[in-house]
């Protein structure tokens, strides 16, 4: 006897579906296989576009939740220095003593810690953010504004 099925991926919207392959009530591979004994790719995106839409939901919770674990093991050693009662410049001090040096070669400017991090943030950081299509919130004096 066959087992019932947990979803109906026919009458189910994208969303309905990309949970149920994400909190495990169904798997991907149930899917694809739907999508498959619907008459292949082409067919299947005519049929029940629904499915192709929560396939890609699916690929880009899966890439968000890898990139979160890339960026929490990036982090992981200076949290534990951070937690261990280290400051942030403390932390840091390798790159910014690094910084301190250019700075004082090239420029002839003798910048503490701080000043570094000030400046790291006005340019590259606040740079970064609006290449990524987010803005400075509040006011900041390296920022664009619209």
């Amino acid at each position: 006897m066959a087992k019932p099925a947990l979803l109906d991926f026919s009458s189910a919207t994208a969303t309905e579906i990309a949970w149920a392959v994400l909190n495990g009530v169904t798997s991907y591979q149930n899917l694809r296989a739907f999508r498959s004994r619907a008459g292949g790719t082409a067919k299947a995106d005519k049929l029940y576009p629904q499915t192709r839409e929560a396939m890609q939901i699916i690929t880009a919770e899966k890439n968000k939740a890898r990139d979160r674990r890339a960026i929490k093991d990036l982090l992981r050693p200076f949290s534990q220095s951070y937690g261990n009662g280290a400051t942030l410049t403390e932390i840091l001090a390798p790159v910014l003593k690094g910084y301190r040096q250019m700075y004082l070669d090239k420029l002839g400017l003798d910048l503490t810690h701080e000043q570094i991090i000030m400046l790291l943030i006005a340019t590259g950081a606040v740079e970064q953010l609006e290449k990524s299509g987010y803005h400075v919130i509040g006011d900041f004096p390296t920022a664009t504004t619209e």
